[in-house]
C-alpha cells in the first residue's frame, strides 16, 4: 500500500470511491459524468493537492484539497469555463434547483464569524467501503497535509456535516483538527468548519 499523487487516469475510480462513500451527498446526486469533470478539473489544476492511496494496483481512497480556499470555487470554474457552461446549460433544464443549490454553496461560511479564508481546504477525503478502519484515512490525511506544508502553507481547513456524523467529527478532532465555527449551508445543512496549524 502506498501513496502518490492522483492523475487524470485516476478518475473513474476516484469518482467510483466517492459515490460510494456519498452516496446521500448533493455533488453525488448531480451524478457521475459531473464528478468526473469535477476531479478532472481538480487534478489539473496546478493549485491543488490530489492523493490517492494504491493497494496491488487498485486505489482504495483519495484526497482533493487546494493550497488557498478563498476564490478557489471561482477561479475553478473560470479555469473551466466552457465545460462549466455546457454542464450548467444542460442543468438549467434539467435540474434547475440543483444549479442554483450548486451557485449557493459557491462558499461555506459563518454570518457571524469573519472569516478570511485564509488556508488551504480540503474539499474531500473518502476510503472504499472495505477498506474502512484501516488507517487508509489517517494516512491520506496526513500525506496531503505534508504536502500542504512542502507548499508552504500554514492552515488547513475542511467542513463537515454537524448532525448524526461523530464518528468523522472524532476522527478529526483526534487529528489535530479544531472546529473554528459551526454554519448552515444552503438550503439547511448545518456544517462544521474544522481548522488545523501544519
Amino acid at each position: 500500500m502506498y501513496t502518490r499523487k492522483s492523475v487524470s487516469q485516476d478518475v473513474d475510480q476516484i469518482v467510483q470511491i466517492h459515490c460510494d462513500a456519498f452516496k446521500d451527498f448533493f455533488l453525488t446526486s448531480l451524478g457521475a459524468e459531473f464528478l468526473k469533470f469535477y476531479y478532472s478539473s481538480f487534478i489539473k489544476n496546478k493549485e491543488t493537492v490530489c492523493m490517492v492511496e494504491v493497494e496491488n494496483d487498485a486505489i482504495i481512497g483519495f484526497s482533493a484539497a487546494t493550497v488557498k480556499s478563498r476564490g478557489f470555487n471561482t477561479r475553478l470554474i473560470k479555469s473551466n469555463l466552457y465545460d462549466f457552461f455546457v454542464w450548467s446549460l444542460r442543468m438549467l433544464f434539467v435540474n434547475p434547483k440543483a444549479l442554483m443549490r450548486l451557485a449557493k454553496n459557491l462558499t461555506k461560511k459563518s454570518n457571524v464569524i469573519e472569516d478570511k479564508e485564509d488556508y488551504a481546504e480540503l474539499f474531500s477525503i473518502a476510503v472504499s467501503s472495505n477498506h474502512q478502519n484501516k488507517g487508509v484515512g489517517k494516512k491520506l490525511l496526513k500525506e496531503t497535509e505534508c504536502e500542504l506544508k512542502m507548499k508552504d502553507v500554514q492552515n488547513i481547513s475542511l467542513t463537515t456535516d454537524y448532525y448524526n456524523n461523530e464518528a468523522t467529527v472524532a476522527f478529526y478532532k483526534t487529528m489535530g483538527y479544531d472546529v473554528l465555527y459551526d454554519f448552515v449551508s444552503y438550503p439547511s445543512r448545518r456544517m462544521y468548519r474544522f481548522i488545523k496549524e501544519l
